[in-house]
């Protein structure tokens, strides 16, 4: 394999990780914003059925939901999927690089190493000698599998914060959905004048 394609198939596989990377994050982040969102309407819900409250009160808190909804999605669920898509401010590789290294500790300066002498080449100043250190280091990081650093099945350990708020509105659903769909009603009619 030529120097120019073992570089490239080191990046390939650094860029194979970035996405994984990012992937974990949305799903962590779908996660935690399944927990906020449901959590806050659940909340929300509550204290109307409880307080019954004005018009202004009810178009506060419809706002207050929707804003925060659309916060928790963007921030936790929609900019990891950006930057999966290499939008917005990603990961580099040095980075990567540096997480990567946390998962295999005889990995990480070979790495880097291999990355900063990449890019002294790159700037003109090569020789054959580290031609040949940027060879050997991407030999020996070849068999290194980086995307096995980041483990999606470790995302289920988040389950907790989004399973009790959607249990506990599926609960109510079924034993008293008047708590959640009269309230639910008021406030998406909350500029109106609701008689009861």
């Amino acid at each position: 394999m030529s120097d120019v394609r073992a570089y490239e198939t080191l990046i390939g596989k650094l860029d194979q990780f970035i996405r994984k990377y990012y992937k974990n994050q949305m799903i962590r982040g779908a996660i935690y914003s399944a927990g906020l969102i449901v959590g806050t309407y659940l909340l929300i819900a509550l204290l109307e059925y409880v307080g019954r409250f004005n018009i202004a009160m009810r178009t506060f808190l419809f706002y207050s939901f929707i804003i925060t909804a659309a916060y928790v999605l963007g921030r936790f669920f929609v900019l990891p999927l950006l930057r999966m898509w290499r939008l917005g401010k990603v990961l580099s590789y040095e980075q990567a690089a540096a997480i990567i290294g946390r998962h295999f500790p005889n990995v990480q300066d070979k790495l880097i190493n291999t990355l900063q002498l990449r890019h002294v080449e790159a700037s003109g100043a090569t020789d054959s000698l580290m031609e040949a250190a940027i060879n050997q280091k991407i030999a020996a990081l070849k068999p290194v599998p980086f995307t096995s650093a980041i483990d999606l099945r470790q995302n289920r350990r988040y389950l907790k914060y989004a399973l009790p708020p959607i249990g506990v509105v599926l609960i109510l659903l079924f034993a008293a959905p008047s708590v959640l769909t009269k309230p639910t009603d008021r406030l998406i009619r909350h500029g109106q004048i609701i008689a009861e």
